[in-house]
């Protein structure tokens, strides 16, 4: 009997889990999905002025609005020898999904035309909670979260 209840819990929270996966890959779609976003975007000017923050190839922020509500927000950074593009997802405000992309930008004989795509690794979160995570190569240990509302307030304190 107990045999039976543990498989029954288990399933139970296995059906759960892969149920919010799934609503917020439905989410991030219709997001990804939508047109006429109005759209702000902070130059790399911003970074090197106001907060000190240099990098060999600049960086770009953006921030997606509908109906005045934060959807997406995709952060460009250009360093010497890759591009790293992080793009966080959110729903009533709250952060539900970071897809985090590195790009090789230069090879031994160059800039490269296109960028190299390396890596994409995908971040799922619930209730500002860290529920999975898909990477095909492990990078550095971030703090999505802490990250995202930094971005929100740049995104704010902009004019």
């Amino acid at each position: 009997m107990k045999k039976h209840l543990l498989f029954l819990l288990l399933l139970n929270f296995t059906f759960g889990f892969s149920q919010n996966l799934d609503l917020i890959k439905k989410e991030v779609e219709q997001i990804n999905n939508t047109k006429n976003f109005k759209i702000k975007t902070i130059p790399n000017d911003y970074f090197v002025k106001v907060k000190n923050e240099a990098t060999d190839n600049g960086q770009e922020l953006k921030g997606y609005y509908k109906n005045n509500q934060l959807k997406k927000i995709s952060h460009f950074a250009g360093l010497s020898a890759w591009n790293i593009v992080t793009e966080y997802y959110y729903k009533d405000n709250q952060l539900i999904f970071v897809l985090n992309s590195k790009y090789q930008s230069v090879s031994e004989n160059g800039f490269l035309e296109k960028p190299k795509l390396l890596y994409r690794n995908r971040y799922y979160f619930k209730n500002n909670k860290l529920i999975k995570k898909i990477e095909e190569e492990t990078s550095e240990i971030f703090d999505f979260i802490k990250l995202s509302n930094e971005l929100k307030k740049d995104l704010k304190n902009y004019k």
